[in-house]
């Protein structure tokens, strides 16, 4: 008899019923991850009364829909610490929190239905050794072809390029847009795909676009596009030897072409956030700084390419205090001190405290209310008792920490079958997995009570 895979017929049996909750609100390796499916790491739970003051500044620093060409088009989210304090403090929640808010509808609800606005995120799991505003812009294609937003804008060219009476007949309402991607409807309804795909790829090429780029936006084919660049057809990673041709034109591609067809599109401008930026610049020799410097102003705010010409995107940088200081001289000679200086305290700057004790509890509360299974226990602390909760936040007020605590804390309370979890499971569940911080942070528990 083979011995192959066999695939789940029943659902998985829910060891954590006992405390109420569908499956572990918790994360066993709190790493935001914003292409994952997991609620748990993705981003989708954040919890945002704890950083109330973080999220109004970037409204008034970066938002700003009554004044949205005014905004700024250069910032930094800063996280206390050095390279290891500083991970895991919510930056990149943060930012995905933004991208959520206004990628869900392209900025109608985000900027009260005047105009619309998208975000592209870039990142870098790995460090970067060289070619690095050239793997900047690639991974900012990568997000380009994996986010929507080139559908969104190819359907607003078409509708643009119908009848007020061909939409109609067209675009029903439960469809949105996807019937304007169609061919088969538009055929059906007398429209020729390929004489729209011929107009607004001229449409595209008058509005700046290269003459392959828009031939491939109009057609719906950009990605294989782009993939087309490289020997290997993949995306990533974003820089293979001896197959540079993709990187020879991201930058062009970004920078003037994308800008150029969502402009085309309608669109307004849009924000550009480049998080884990110390795996882009940690090894980068003094000269190669002060060249990424260079190229990097040239591309987001000195002229040179269409996005600065028409103040497209904002770009917002994550960083901490130990990962600026090896650009803060090359940051400075390139003359982006004057607009976006690298300082905390900076008018430009975001900055993330440590969450304090009760917004460490509002964080473990959202986690949970996500997963109940009742939902009239919304905003409790069940499972947990008052005591066992406030154990746990005193464990450590580390959003990574209180996570990764919080996972064990739970594991162990499933594994006794308990309905409740009080302050002294939380400390037995924290010795067994050896996670006991040096003091006993069960001590004091009166006073925070």
């Amino acid at each position: 008899m083979l011995n192959l895979p066999r695939r789940q017929r029943i659902p998985r049996p829910n060891r954590y019923s006992s405390l109420g909750l569908r499956d572990l609100p918790f994360a066993t390796e709190p790493v935001l991850n914003p292409n994952s499916q997991d609620p748990r790491v993705d981003g989708t739970i954040y919890a945002t009364s704890p950083v109330r003051d973080t999220v109004e500044r970037f409204e008034r620093l970066l938002i700003r829909p009554d004044d949205f060409q005014n905004r700024v088009k250069l910032a930094f989210l800063w996280s206390k610490g050095d390279v290891q304090q500083g991970r895991g403090m919510g930056k990149t929640a943060l930012l995905r929190y933004f991208q959520r808010r206004i990628n869900k509808d392209w900025g109608v609800t985000e900027f009260n239905g005047q105009f619309s606005a998208v975000v592209v995120y870039a990142s870098f799991p790995q460090q970067v050794d060289r070619r690095y505003m050239e793997q900047l812009a690639w991974a900012a294609l990568v997000d380009i072809c994996r986010n929507k937003v080139l559908d969104v804008a190819r359907a607003a060219l078409r509708r643009d390029a119908l009848s007020d009476q061909q939409v109609e007949a067209v675009v029903t309402a439960d469809e949105e847009y996807a019937n304007l991607l169609n061919d088969a409807v538009l055929e059906a309804n007398q429209i020729s795909p390929s004489s729209m795909n011929d107009t607004i790829e001229k449409q595209l090429i008058d509005e700046g676009v290269g003459r392959a780029p828009a031939r491939a936006l109009a057609l719906g084919t950009f990605e294989e596009f782009v993939r087309d660049l490289r020997r290997d057809k993949n995306l990533e990673p974003y820089y293979i030897p001896r197959d540079t041709k993709g990187l020879d034109y991201s930058r062009s591609l970004f920078f003037n072409d994308v800008v150029n067809y969502l402009r085309a599109a309608g669109f307004a401008g849009g924000y550009l956030f480049v998080d884990d930026i110390e795996n882009l610049v940690d090894q980068m020799p003094r000269r190669h700084r002060i060249a990424f410097a260079k190229e990097f102003g040239l591309c987001t705010v000195r002229p040179g390419y269409a996005n600065t010409t028409y103040n497209f995107f904002s770009c917002v940088l994550t960083t901490h205090q130990s990962s600026s200081i090896p650009l803060a001289q090359a940051w400075s000679d390139a003359g982006l001190a004057a607009m976006a200086r690298l300082d905390p305290a900076a008018p430009t700057s975001v900055e993330l405290p440590l969450p304090t004790r009760k917004q460490a509890r509002e964080i473990v509360i959202a986690h949970l209310d996500h997963f109940r299974i009742n939902r009239d226990e919304i905003g409790q602390v069940k499972p947990f008792t008052e005591r066992g909760l406030a154990a746990l936040v005193g464990s450590s007020q580390h959003p990574r920490e209180l996570l990764s605590n919080a996972a064990r804390v739970l594991q162990h309370a499933a594994a006794g079958g308990v309905s409740s979890i009080d302050d002294e499971m939380v400390k037995k569940a924290m010795e067994n997995t050896a996670a006991m911080p040096a003091a006993d942070f069960t001590e004091g528990l009166d006073e925070v009570l």
